[in-house]
C-alpha cells in the first residue's frame, strides 16, 4: 500500500514510498520512535533523497551530516522541522525550494553558500528567532533569492550577495516587536536592487524600509520630546501624501479632498459672483433646498475651490469676507505645495 500523504498546495504531488500501518510512509509519519528517525536518515542517505516534500524531521536536522551527495534540486516543500534545523557551514550545490516549510525550532544558516537560485514561499519561521540573525557569513551566487509571504523572517544582516544576483522580498509582514527587522531587510532588499538595477522593484522596499522605520521611531532616540514630535508629524505627512514618494496616486487622492472639503466651506461662507451676487447654502435654511439644489451649488463651488487649488485665478468668482480670504490663501498654499510634491515624484520616478 501506498503512503496517503498528498501536498495541500499542489494537488497531483503524492507520495509513492510504502506505507506503514497507520496509512503513512515513515518519513511522513508522525510521532516517530527514536529507532524511526534514525532509519529515516539511513535511508535518505542511501537513496540520495532530494525531494523531501511532505517530510517530518522530528529530530535535529543537520544538512552536512544528511545530505553529502549531488543533486540538482533540494525540495522541501511542506516539510516540517520539529527540532532545530541546521543549514551552517554548506554549500548548496543545487536549487533550493522551501514552499510552505515549517520551521518549528531555531534555525539558521551561518556560513553557507547558495551557488543557484533559492525560494522561500509562505515559509513559517520560529516567532522567537525573528530577531537572530541567522544569516551571518552567506554568500549567495544564484540568480534569484525569492522570499515571498514569509512569516516571522529572521534579519538578513550578513548577506553577501553576487554583483548579478536578484534578492526579491515581496509580502513580508512584521508584527510590533519586530519591525526592526522589517525595516533591515527591505533596506538589504533595496541596496540589492540598486546594485543590480532592479528599478521595478527599487521604489517598493523604499516605501517599505520607511512604514517598518517610522514605526521604530520611538521619543528616546531624540533629544527633545519636541524633536520627536516634529519627526512623527512630517514622517506622517511624507507617508500619507506622497506615500515616501512612491505613490503619485496618494497625492490625486488628497488633492481631490483637500479641493472638495474647501468647496464646502466655500458653499457656508459664500462666494461672490462678478454680478455682485452672493451664492450659498444657509445651515439654518437647509432644509428649505433640494437634493438637486445643493448638488448644483456645490458643483459651482468645486469649480471655484479647483480654481483657487491649481491657481489658475479665472476672476468669474471671488471671495470678500475676510473668513473666505483666508481660506482661499490657505488652499492657494496646499495647491503650490501639492503641485510641487506630485511634481517631484513623477520627476524621480520618470529619471529611475
Amino acid at each position: 500500500m501506498k503512503c496517503k500523504w498528498s501536498s495541500k498546495v499542489n494537488n497531483e504531488l503524492t507520495c509513492s514510498y510504502e506505507a506503514h500501518e497507520n496509512g503513512y510512509c515513515i518519513f511522513h509519519k508522525k510521532n516517530k520512535t527514536k529507532k524511526e528517525n534514525e532509519e529515516v536518515i539511513k535511508l535518505i542517505k542511501k537513496k540520495k533523497i532530494s525531494d523531501f516534500s511532505g517530510f517530518i524531521f522530528e529530530e535535529n536536522f543537520s544538512i552536512n551530516d544528511i545530505v553529502n551527495y549531488n543533486y540538482n534540486e533540494l525540495n522541501f516543500t511542506e516539510t516540517i522541522f520539529i527540532k532545530e534545523a541546521l543549514f551552517d557551514n554548506y554549500t548548496f550545490k543545487g536549487k533550493m525550494v522551501f514552499n510552505d516549510t515549517k520551521f518549528l525550532e531555531f534555525t539558521t544558516f551561518i556560513n553557507s553558500k547558495f551557488l543557484y537560485s533559492t525560494v522561500f514561499n509562505n515559509v513559517i519561521f520560529n516567532k522567537k528567532y525573528s530577531k537572530e540573525k541567522v544569516f551571518i557569513g552567506v554568500v549567495f551566487k544564484g540568480q534569484n533569492l525569492v522570499i515571498d509571504s514569509v512569516h516571522n523572517l529572521p534579519r538578513m544582516d550578513g548577506i553577501k550577495f553576487d554583483e548579478c544576483s536578484k534578492f526579491i522580498l515581496l509580502d513580508t509582514k512584521y508584527e510590533k516587536e519586530d519591525y526592526i527587522s522589517g525595516k533591515i531587510n527591505y533596506r538589504i532588499a533595496r541596496n540589492q536592487a540598486n546594485k543590480i538595477g532592479d528599478l521595478e522593484r527599487i521604489g517598493y522596499y523604499y516605501y517599505k524600509e520607511r512604514y517598518y522605520g517610522s514605526k521604530t521611531i520611538k521619543a528616546s532616540d531624540y533629544p527633545t520630546y519636541k524633536d520627536y514630535l516634529s519627526s512623527k508629524f512630517f514622517d506622517g505627512l511624507s507617508k500619507y501624501t506622497v506615500g515616501y514618494g512612491e505613490r503619485p496616486w496618494n497625492i490625486l487622492i488628497v488633492s481631490v479632498l483637500t479641493i472638495s472639503i474647501f468647496a464646502l466651506l466655500y458653499m457656508i461662507i459664500g462666494v461672490r459672483t462678478l454680478d455682485n451676487e452672493l451664492i450659498r447654502i444657509s445651515i439654518d435654511e437647509l432644509k428649505h433646498y433640494s437634493l438637486i439644489e445643493i448638488l448644483d451649488t456645490y458643483i459651482s463651488f468645486w469649480y471655484f475651490s479647483m480654481v483657487t487649488f491649481t491657481t489658475v485665478g479665472y476672476g468669474d468668482m471671488l471671495v470678500t469676507s475676510i473668513i473666505g480670504k483666508i481660506l482661499v490663501s490657505l488652499e492657494v498654499f496646499f495647491g503650490v505645495t501639492i503641485g510641487a510634491a506630485w511634481a517631484s515624484v513623477i520627476i524621480k520616478r520618470m529619471i529611475r
